[in-house]
């Protein structure tokens, strides 16, 4: 019996010093993924699998990996492992599985395993962002806008969904649903970075508003009525001219094209009659009755240097803080 239980402790102590081994060399192929040296990462974690060919960890990173590099028929086989097993890891596969459908061109099989996973997990609103990008490769913009609105009715600070919108509202033709997205965006962004591209990206939607020609807002008949975004998309190229007229330098055009877009939203809106609506108008109205605008546009343009905005910012320091502890409340 004495010489058992000494086997048995020898074999505990060598899973355990296994278990050890495959988790530093895991951490150590994260830390080599996050220089973006993939060779030597990939190296780390298929090591991590010879001592322990279980760890759906270490296949979970391969496949992130083999994903990130653009190899796909590897990013493929290491999911597939993962999907093979019941794990914490199963849903991050799934991402990385179903994004390789996609690039080979089975976006289909792709919305039908997003589908199946959903039943399983109805809450998880990443499912329903990948799914609308599935769609969008099978050219089905109004399916995947609904999975966007599904995403973001879930979770409302998603940032990777608000611009997949933007993106579709352009491509649509719909300046003002394509701006909005950005402008709550930019509250949320905190990479400064990211938040400098989001700006330049909505500037260069404020040039595209004042040189296209504004779009109609007549009633297709007189039985049928308008909505406020369409009216004030109507009047953005206006906007955007008289801004410019008025001081064509930055950062004081973009806050005056602001401004002038918040205080139109409110007198425009015509009640909760889409996702846009509720979304992002409700927002930004509740913005405007709070006095909050002026700060709002001048916390936007931070998103880049510019004395101005740090002189404005020092000058209206109370009026600022209110606006912050308005947002931390929202």
């Amino acid at each position: 019996m004495r010489y058992l239980a000494v086997l048995l402790l020898m074999g505990f102590f060598t899973v355990q010093a296994q278990q050890t081994e495959t988790e530093k060399l895991i951490k150590q192929g994260q830390t080599l993924l996050s220089h973006d040296l993939y060779k030597d990462a990939i190296g780390k974690f298929k090591q991590a699998i010879t001592f322990d060919k279980k760890c759906m960890e270490a296949h979970y990173e391969l496949a992130y990996t083999y994903l990130t590099i653009n190899d796909y028929d590897e990013a493929l086989h290491y999911s597939r492992n993962v999907l093979g097993e019941e794990s914490e890891f199963y849903l991050d596969a799934l991402l990385i599985y179903c994004a390789v459908l996609n690039e080979k061109g089975n976006a289909k099989q792709s919305i039908r395993e997003f589908k199946k996973a959903l039943k399983k997990y109805p809450d998880e609103y990443l499912l329903h962002y990948n799914m609308a990008k599935s769609y969008l490769v099978l050219d089905e913009v109004s399916r995947a806008e609904q999975c966007l609105i599904t995403c973001l009715r879930m979770n409302k600070n998603h940032i990777p969904s608000h611009l997949l919108l933007s993106e579709m509202m352009k491509k649509k033709g719909e300046v003002l649903k394509s701006m909005l997205p950005i402008y709550y965006s930019l509250l949320l962004e905190v990479d400064e970075l990211k938040k400098k591209e989001l700006l330049e990206d909505l500037q260069v939607r404020w040039h595209v508003a004042k040189v296209q020609r504004p779009a109609s807002s007549k009633p297709i008949s007189q039985h049928s009525s308008v909505s406020g975004l369409r009216i004030a998309e109507g009047k953005l190229n206006a906007i955007a001219r008289e801004a410019e007229a008025n001081n064509p330098d930055e950062p004081y055009r973009f806050v005056n094209q602001t401004l002038s877009l918040l205080s139109m939203l409110s007198e425009e809106q015509t009640g909760e009659m889409d996702f846009f609506d509720i979304q992002y108008l409700d927002f930004f109205n509740q913005m405007q009755i709070a006095g909050h605008s002026e700060s709002f546009a001048y916390f936007i343009c931070s998103a880049k240097y510019n004395p101005e905005v740090l002189l404005w910012v020092g000058d209206n320091q109370s009026a600022f803080n209110a606006f912050i502890n308005w947002m931390e409340l929202q």
